[in-house]
């Protein structure tokens, strides 16, 4: 790729065929958001800046973007960004990358507890502050704790966290699960998680760019249920009585997750994706309300 007078035009034109050769998904969105990233430009900014040449250093971190991208980095590690609902996250090789399934287990929570008041709820696994975040968003004037090993993934939530301007609503923790709040004497409303459930043999037969996201964060035990097994015990435990346990999973874990919740003392219901495939579990401690 010649650099003499290469404009924000000309090297996307360059660079889309490029993706299609390689067969990348998106061609001419990827190329405007790598792009868009490297200038930190919101993509719908380089239309109006086409024509604008580009520095050397820009181009050069342009190409290096390119590089990564075909080599199986995912383009959200590379533009640092991700959208999640209506708000964008930054995201970083420490967390895992925000998907649409999660969107779903958001809006269920949101559904089942609105019109109450004076929330307190627990994300665990929090990685970039998706669901804490948004639910602190969605919820006004609840209140949440966000729980992760991870202390490079907390820094990253809190700073999302700060962007979003709900960082007065959530307080970080590093810990294993509720492990964090299991001596606290408190009770929650909700605990919420996209826990780790792919399982391990499974890891290596993944997408090269799942593979390049945190194996902690993917990683769920020999059937995948290794971290249900743990977490459902403590939810039981710190619930209020008319509280909830909301988790994703696996497309085929609902009967032996369901069963899991069932031995934990839950009533569980399932909640489908789009396209139909099982992907959230919501469990009661009791009898829901009508």
């Amino acid at each position: 790729m010649s650099t003499n007078n290469l404009t924000v035009g000309s090297i996307i034109a360059k660079t889309v065929p490029f993706f299609k050769e390689r067969a990348l998904p998106n061609p001419r969105l990827e190329a405007d958001l790598l792009l868009a990233g490297v200038l930190k430009l919101p993509r719908v900014k380089l239309y109006s800046d086409w024509d604008r040449p580009l520095e050397p250093g820009e181009i050069q971190q342009y190409r290096e973007a390119i590089v990564k991208r075909v080599q199986g980095w995912p383009l959200a590690y590379l533009t640092g960004k991700k959208s999640f609902l209506s708000w964008d996250f930054d995201v970083t090789p420490a967390v895992l990358i925000p998907r649409p399934e999660t969107e779903i287990l958001v809006e269920t929570v949101v559904d089942l507890v609105k019109g109450r008041r004076d929330l307190c709820g627990v994300d665990v696994g929090t990685g970039s502050g998706i669901i804490a975040i948004t639910l602190a968003k969605l919820l006004p004037g609840s209140k949440w704790y966000a729980i992760d090993l991870s202390p490079e993934a907390l820094a990253v939530a809190e700073a999302n966290a700060a962007q979003l301007g709900v960082d007065q609503q959530i307080c970080f923790l590093k810990g294993d699960l509720l492990g964090p709040l299991m001596a606290s004497g408190e009770s929650y409303d909700m605990v919420v998680s996209n826990p780790p459930y792919v399982p391990s043999a499974t890891i290596e037969t993944l997408q090269p760019e799942v593979r390049r996201e945190p194996s902690v964060a993917l990683d769920g035990g020999p059937d995948g249920l290794d971290i249900y097994r743990k977490l459902l015990p403590q939810a039981k435990e710190l619930l209020t009585d008319d509280g909830i346990c909301a988790v994703e999973h696996g497309w085929d874990q609902r009967d032996a997750l369901e069963n899991l919740f069932k031995d934990s003392g839950f009533i569980s219901k399932s909640i489908s994706d789009l396209a139909g495939l099982d992907r959230i579990i919501i469990g009661h401690k009791n009898t829901p309300r009508d």
